[in-house]
């Protein structure tokens, strides 16, 4: 178990380290916010990956797989096929766009304030998903350490912010290719050692329950749930497109965001198999958040486990990371920036200060939360329930006009936090309420208002 600590101690250490490395070579704020555009296919895919591979389709995945078998990957498996679908059909539009934000897209295409309005929404998704990863991270380290719940967050929350706000996107490259390989070594050394716990592949699918190894044991109303806020919402988050627009050439973010796509499906079905893992060698779990790390203690010798769980908190760390700059870039770039006239210089140091407090407020809101599913419903219903009408309108209805889109948001955002009061986080009502009415609020007014001057200015 101190072996385990220490390695764990010496990964923060190393993510810190980075952090001080890419310091030194910015020179900008789009280095800071995009890594100057110029990544190539080898350094994008895995970074993607690492962004897309967060709390929810780690913990959320082997969590729901503990309790209802494969079926619990549908969670990885909506982000990585709305992924594939970016790459086939939105990945080479993104990448072309001269934008930091989707905020900023949407106030080019419509002006009037729209952009406000959406980094508003934008942000409040961001912080959520950050939520997320931190609560996770606090997960593991209390396995670990026997800490609190509140202890683990604050511990892990302040290494990954720390070395987000000095080193900005250029760190997070760098941590996001290191955390990729270590994720993707960790999780085969876990299924290894797991299936050969168990008694191997034939003792697995003879003793849980038959309907554990089907996609099929989830209600048709949650995966609907999952296809219109994860599959719809991933399409529009911004720390995938700010990821996107790292890419150094359109074809590059096309074939890297299928990459990560399909790498995505695959480590669904990797935590769907530790979620089984889990249910047969840890059948009384007093929370099945916690069966993922408490998997890898159980079947993992001293040393291994360590690095494992350091591989499992990457997965974590590199989504916190994106969505951290994701919030700081969409208040600064879309916000403050328009409202001040910032200088270059300005806008820089505002960014990183910004990425601080945004990473104070997400450690905080993570222990009143303290809960992986409550976060990830809450922020998706928001993000595919207000925003993803308006930006598909923006890429591909030349008839949008800006009162549709700023009535759309409003109407919808009124809808998903009336219904999320009324139904829960978990319900399919929040979003498809808010897809429901931005659909009808933006095509109605977009047609009835399209001949009017105001319309045209």
């Amino acid at each position: 178990m101190v072996i385990d600590v220490v390695i764990v101690v010496a990964y923060f250490a190393m993510m810190i380290v980075c952090g001080i490395v890419a310091m030194r070579r910015l020179k900008s704020t789009a280095d800071y916010l995009v890594a100057d555009r110029n990544l190539p296919f080898w350094v994008f895919f895995p970074c993607l990956s690492a962004v897309i591979l967060g709390g929810g389709s780690t913990f959320g995945s082997a969590s729901q797989s503990y309790q209802f078998g494969l079926s619990g990957a549908w969670i990885t498996f909506m982000f990585g096929l709305g992924v594939v679908f970016i790459g086939l059909f939105l990945a080479g539009r993104i990448a072309k766009l001269d934008v930091f934000t989707l905020s900023e897209l949407l106030q080019r295409r419509y002006g009037h304030g729209s952009g406000y309005v959406s980094a508003i929404v934008s942000t409040i998704y961001t912080v959520l998903i950050a939520v997320v990863q931190i609560i996770a991270l606090g997960t593991i380290l209390k396995e670990l350490l026997g800490w609190s719940l509140n202890a683990g967050i604050l511990a892990g929350g302040m290494v990954t912010v720390i070395y987000t706000m000095i080193g900005g996107m250029i760190a997070i490259t760098i941590t996001d290719f290191l955390q990729f390989v270590l994720m993707t070594i960790g999780v085969i050394l876990l299924l290894i050692f797991g299936v050969d716990a168990a008694g191997g592949i034939h003792a697995v699918t003879q003793v849980v329950p038959p309907e554990f190894l089907t996609l099929t044991n989830i209600s048709g109303q949650r995966l609907l749930g999952l296809f219109l806020s994860l599959f719809l919402g991933i399409m529009i988050g911004q720390d995938i497109w700010q990821r996107i627009l790292t890419a150094r050439s359109q074809n590059v973010a096309k074939a890297g965001s299928i990459f990560a796509g399909l790498y995505s499906v695959g480590w669904g079905a990797a935590m769907g198999i530790c979620g089984i893992l889990a249910y047969i060698l840890l059948p009384d779990l007093a929370s099945p958040q916690s069966a993922l790390p408490a998997l890898v203690i159980e079947v993992l010798p001293a040393g291994l486990s360590g690095i494992v769980l350091a591989a499992l908190m990457s997965a974590l760390m590199s989504t916190v990371s994106a969505t951290v700059l994701a919030s700081a870039t969409l208040v600064t770039n879309d916000i403050l920036k328009p409202l001040l006239h910032l200088s270059e210089a300005a806008e820089f140091n505002i960014s990183r200060a910004l990425t601080a407090v945004t990473g104070v407020v997400v450690i905080l809101l993570s222990i009143y939360i303290g809960d992986v599913f409550v976060a990830l419903d809450t922020a998706y219903s928001y993000l595919s329930g207000c925003l993803f009408v308006p930006i598909m309108a923006a890429l591909f209805w030349p008839r949008a006009i800006w009162q549709g889109a700023i009535a759309s948001i409003l109407v919808s955002a009124i809808a998903v936090t009336a219904s999320l009061a009324m139904y829960g986080p978990t319900s399919v009502a929040p979003i498809m309420l808010g897809i429901g009415s931005s659909a009808v609020v933006m095509i109605l007014v977009s047609l009835l208002l399209a001949r009017s001057p105001a319309a045209r200015n």
